[in-house]
């Protein structure tokens, strides 16, 4: 007993020392330092943490339900337009502005689609208004969900939820409604593509301080999201100047023709703005940590909706689809009928007999 006592000490002073002599290394090592500071930099461990959260998936998902609602959501605000102004040339100035929201490039394949889809829409446009409405709750449902996985909370029931994306969608009419006119303004100014990005830098900041506030069913005050927005709009603004570049040295995306070189061209432009719009959420929440702040129309605790994995979900129904085991059941209704039948060919057997 006393030699094995003997023997797990000498082992475990073998192991300390080997670790202190790796750990000597490690700091003998040039540049150990730099290292180590390097890795202890804020934008590293933002950037660390990004990926680790996974928030490339949502916005993924977050790219693919902004392409699937664009179209609905520029219908319905022309129809609207149209309802409202019954001017021809108003309308066609609406649609032109509503269309420079959109990278450069990309404006005039959106044009002759919105075109051919009005045209051919015909008395649809109710319908557009009810796609509207249902784009606005598809989008911030789903950006909703992402912020949600990224600042581990709960999400809103489901009529709290729809009513926040209505709300919001209010929000971003109106943030690209400025976003128009304050391009349209900077055009006046000599220096136009630096007074436009200013401007539109701070549009951008305002919506996006809004949407990490308000969209989450738990999030953090104005003063404390705002970092992360103003690192978010101004990433997106820079992309938004750069994109064009970035679409010339991809060799354009009309390769295929110009129906798949928009789907390309959007699909890029959706995706990495939102990793931008995700990459300030992941920075506010590195800095703050839990957020306990309401959101807009927020749903109690009791009433929110847990973000469950899929797996435990499937776990759990197929326990729930999986029979009982009872030792005491009783039998089956068909099990009974099977032996009244028995019985009674047996007492037909004995009577003939």
């Amino acid at each position: 007993m006393a030699d094995d006592r003997r023997e797990g000490r000498d082992h475990r002073r073998g192991q300390h020392g080997r670790r202190a002599c790796l750990a000597h290394r490690e700091a003998a090592r040039p540049g150990a330092e730099m290292i180590r500071a390097i890795k202890s930099w804020l934008p590293i461990g933002v950037l660390a943490a990004y990926g680790q959260s996974q928030a490339s998936n949502y916005a993924s998902a977050l790219a693919f339900t902004c392409m699937l609602a664009m179209f609905p959501l520029m219908l319905g605000a022309l129809s609207l337009i149209g309802y409202a102004i019954r001017d021809p040339g108003l309308e066609a100035k609406a649609e032109a502005l509503i269309i420079e929201v959109f990278p450069t490039t990309a404006q005039p394949q959106l044009l002759d689609a919105v075109h051919g889809v009005r045209q051919s829409a015909g008395w649809l446009g109710l319908l557009s208004l009810a796609g509207l409405l249902w784009s606005a709750s598809s989008i911030f449902g789903t950006m909703e969900f992402a912020l949600t996985q990224i600042f581990g909370t709960k999400q809103r029931n489901l009529v709290r939820q729809k009513l926040m994306g209505l709300v919001m969608m209010i929000l971003l009419v109106i943030a690209v409604g400025i976003t128009v006119a304050a391009n349209a303004v900077a055009a006046l100014f000599p220096l136009a593509w630096v007074t436009g990005f200013i401007i539109g830098s701070a549009v951008m900041v305002t919506l996006l301080s809004l949407l990490y506030r308000f969209v989450p069913n738990r999030s953090f005050e104005v003063r404390d999201v705002l970092p992360g927005a103003l690192l978010a709009g101004t990433l997106i603004e820079v992309f938004s100047l750069g994109f064009p570049l970035y679409v010339r040295l991809a060799g354009g995306f009309n390769t295929y023709g110009a129906q798949f070189g928009l789907f390309f061209l959007l699909a890029a432009w959706f995706y990495i703005v939102s990793e931008l719009i995700l990459f300030g959420a992941v920075f506010n929440e590195f800095r703050l940590g839990q957020p306990v702040t309401k959101g807009l129309i927020a749903s109690p605790m009791h009433e929110s909706r847990e973000v469950r994995k899929p797996i435990e979900v499937i776990n759990e129904d197929k326990a729930s689809d999986q029979p009982l085991s009872r030792p005491f059941a009783p039998p089956s209704f068909a099990k009974r009928m099977l032996g009244h039948l028995a019985v009674f060919r047996r007492r037909k057997r004995t009577t003939t007999t």
